[in-house]
């Protein structure tokens, strides 16, 4: 019987979010979430890259990761899983991501609805 592994390619994964509690500038918390990111950049090797952005306008954030997987749904799996890892590490939040009821003096970073995610595969030049 002749099994086929999966080719792993490149996705990169969008996940837009709302900050709410958070002290000093928006920017500044963004910041630490990359740091953090940087540092899972180290240890996952499907890890590939990271970005993020924020507009302090209307406390919105958008991390994005380049990842490698097997599959879409990897992707958007281990994409949500370092950006969720990162935030956390922070001492932040993801309220709307899961169930966990969190304090007033926390910072939360809220998914938008799921609809707002992105996955896009990559292509190889």
């Amino acid at each position: 019987m002749l099994v086929r592994e999966a080719l792993a390619m490149r996705y990169w994964v969008n996940v837009p979010v709302q900050v709410t509690g958070y002290e000093g500038e928006l920017g500044d918390n963004i910041d630490l979430v990359v740091q953090q990111l940087a540092k899972l950049e180290t240890c996952n090797g499907a890890l590939l890259d990271y970005s993020a952005d924020s507009d302090a306008t209307d406390d919105s954030a958008e991390f994005a990761v380049t990842v490698e997987a097997s599959s879409v749904e990897e992707a958007l799996s281990t994409g949500l899983s370092c950006i969720r890892s990162a935030i956390h590490a922070t001492g932040a939040a993801t309220h709307g991501w899961d169930d966990t009821h969190v304090g007033d003096a926390v910072v939360i970073y809220q998914a938008d609805a799921d609809e707002s995610v992105e996955v896009r595969p990559l292509v190889s030049a």
